[in-house]
C-alpha cells in the first residue's frame, strides 16, 4: 500500500486516546512525548503505562487536553455550510409571519 495523505499527528500531554489492541480497546492519556514527538508515553485507564509510535495505527486522538477533538481541529478553518434552500424556506415563513 502507498502512503495516505493523512496528515502528521501530533499529540500534547493530557490528550485523551484510545489505543486498539487485539483484544479489545484501551483508554488512556498521554502522559509524555518522547523523541520529539516520534513516540509517547500512555498511561492507561487500567493503571499501565506502555510507550508507542506515535504514527502507529491503533493509536486514535479521541479529545485534546484544551477540549477540541480532532474533528474539531481538522474542521476549523472550513466556514460553515449553508444550505441555500433551507434558509429560503425560513426567509418565506418569516414573510407571512410564522
Amino acid at each position: 500500500m502507498g502512503p495516505t495523505n493523512r496528515p502528521a499527528r501530533s499529540f500534547g500531554i493530557g490528550d485523551e486516546i484510545s489505543y486498539v489492541f487485539g483484544s479489545g480497546i484501551l483508554y488512556g492519556e498521554i502522559a509524555r512525548i518522547l523523541e520529539g514527538g516520534a513516540a509517547v508515553e500512555i498511561l492507561f485507564e487500567d493503571g499501565r503505562r506502555e510507550i508507542k509510535k506515535s504514527r502507529d495505527g491503533a493509536l486514535h486522538l479521541i479529545r485534546r487536553a484544551t477540549g477540541k477533538s480532532e474533528l474539531e481541529e481538522q474542521n476549523a478553518d472550513r466556514g460553515k455550510v449553508r444550505d441555500w434552500n433551507v434558509a429560503e424556506i425560513i426567509r418565506s415563513e418569516k414573510r407571512r409571519g410564522r
